[in-house]
């Protein structure tokens, strides 16, 4: 099969089957490398990293990107490069290195500049930055962002986007205390994604819904959702949902006063967050084991977790509040020309 045959294959598969399209991109990724075929290397390496984003694996992404980087400067792709840049500024932003991530991002949007051809790239970096600005508490200038993403999406029909603009938002009107207006956006994407059977997002919709849920107190509807929730990751993998699904379960057993079960189920949600490398995950769910461990008399559990917790937030950078918020006044600009 051809190889823009086979990138258009792995495309389709990312969300609906992503251990297939890995199983097609890395031969294909050996055959580019072994031909010379630097654009086919390129295009294959920016969907590994989606993939992988997909399966909540964090293994040759980050390498490859590099190197994908490094040619679509010494070749002058530059019409790769944005992809290139966003997918680094969501692997940072995973692995808990927001201000690198906010560097790709801010780049990515540079390089993408008002070209309609790069629509969807700008749109998925735009929402990136909102997500460096949510996670320094700057929810205005996330609200901001993601408003702007929105306007993007103007004349499209992509769900994937759509989707994933609405989740965004809708969360940031949620830290903003907009809880009514959030949990109108969110459950819209929601109905919107199960209209158009597309079930990659309905799990972090439910997970979101959810968790407005919970603060309003209706235990009962949000676990509801949260075991829906669990279900259609077995479907469609996100490591993420997943880990913070049981962070909100343990959450719903700590409130019912079990307060072992809550500790069982953030110790299921923790490895899993370990294991994939999400430090800024993995920090929030070791606070909640603290509380939940101090609640439950584990004194020494929660000690110890004390100690791990530190010496994660030590080597995180520039994340969950450690070190200086960076400065962000450059969105201002960035963010003029998409008005």
């Amino acid at each position: 099969m051809p190889a823009h045959q086979t990138l258009s294959k792995i495309e389709q598969l990312v969300f609906s089957d992503p251990a297939t399209a890995m199983r097609l991109c890395k031969p294909l990724l050996d055959s580019a490398r072994a031909e010379h075929d630097v654009e086919t290397l390129v295009r294959a390496a920016t969907l590994l990293s989606q993939i992988e984003d997909q399966l909540g694996e964090r293994n040759e992404g980050s390498l490859l990107l590099a190197e994908a980087l490094a040619c679509c400067q010494m070749y002058g792709l530059r019409h790769l490069e944005p992809a290139v840049q966003e997918r680094q500024g969501r692997d940072n932003y995973t692995g808990g290195d927001y201000r690198t991530a906010l560097q790709h991002w801010s780049q990515c949007v540079r390089l993408c500049g008002t070209e309609a051809r790069h629509a969807p790239t700008l749109t998925l970096a735009l929402i990136g930055l909102g997500h460096v600005c949510g996670a320094y508490g700057a929810l205005e200038q996330a609200i901001l962002c993601h408003r702007a993403a929105d306007r993007q999406l103007a004349s499209s029909d992509n769900i994937y986007l759509i989707a994933k603009v609405k989740i965004s938002l809708g969360w940031d009107l949620h830290a903003a205390g907009c809880v009514d207006e959030a949990a109108r956006i969110l459950l819209e994407a929601l109905t919107l994604c199960k209209a158009k059977r597309f079930d990659h997002f309905q799990a972090e919709l439910l997970l979101r819904l959810a968790s407005i849920e919970l603060d309003r107190g209706h235990l009962d509807a949000a676990e509801q959702m949260l075991e829906e929730c669990l279900s259609l990751v077995a479907l469609t993998p996100s490591h993420w949902c997943e880990a913070n699904a049981l962070g909100r379960l343990a959450e719903i057993r700590h409130r019912h006063g079990r307060a072992d079960l809550a500790i069982g189920m953030i110790q299921r949600a923790l490895h899993i967050a370990e294991v994939d490398g999400m430090r800024h995950v993995e920090a929030q769910l070791l606070a909640e084991l603290i509380r939940y461990a101090d609640a439950g008399g584990h004194a020494v559990l929660a000690e110890a977790q004390q100690a791990r917790l530190k010496a994660l937030n030590n080597t995180l950078d520039q994340s969950i509040g450690s070190g200086e918020t960076p400065d962000l006044s450059q969105l201002r600009d960035l963010l003029a020309k998409y008005p």
